[in-house]
């Protein structure tokens, strides 16, 4: 039987100029969630900017696949957020 997922993106705002986005995944069968990455977006930001963002989510979709599962999205976006601290500070 197959495995199906739902992609969300969950953001946090930063500053005036700047988000992270956290690029998510809900285990459809199981009702878990997982985040597999984060992106930072700025204002403005460029077609191709996100176009590669989107490529790039898919292919570490289909050859790594996902991370830690949590009970919530939450708990899932709050595991993950440090990974993402040194960039948040520049």
């Amino acid at each position: 039987m197959s495995d199906y997922y739902r992609q969300t993106y969950v953001l946090e705002r930063v500053n005036d100029l700047k988000a992270i986005r956290y690029v998510c995944y809900e285990d459809i069968r199981t009702g878990k969630f997982c985040v597999s990455s984060g992106e930072f977006l700025f204002a403005p930001e460029a077609a191709e900017t996100l176009s590669f963002h989107a490529v790039n989510q898919s292919e570490q979709f289909i050859k790594e696949g996902m991370g830690k599962w949590f009970d919530t999205l939450l708990e899932a976006v709050e595991d993950f957020a440090p990974v993402m601290t040194s960039e948040r500070e520049r």
